[in-house]
């Protein structure tokens, strides 16, 4: 019965002291920052990642096709086209 006890104990203290300790992180405002720093570059890393697969797949999609195709940004065929042909009249 004793070790039930002494178990019951260390528990409880265990729970508390872990209670403390994220009563204490949650408090701490150096940590929070560094926590939304962590989240930023999380989310701005999955971003890039996601980006950088997206264009990867398409690029071997237009290699598989049959014929002679690249890819191109949109802006530089905007570049390409006079201007007389990209204003429309209005009247």
């Amino acid at each position: 019965m004793s070790y039930q006890i002494q178990d019951a104990i260390t528990e409880y203290v265990d729970e508390q002291i872990e209670s403390k300790i994220g009563d204490a992180i949650d408090e701490n405002s150096s940590i929070q920052d560094i926590r939304n720093d962590v989240d930023t570059l999380t989310s701005r890393l999955d971003d890039d990642i996601v980006q950088y697969v997206v264009k990867d797949v398409i690029t071997k999609l237009i290699e598989s096709l049959d014929g002679n195709y690249v890819m191109v940004k949109k802006s530089y065929l905007d570049n390409l086209m006079p201007d007389s042909l990209t204003k429309k009249d209005v009247a």
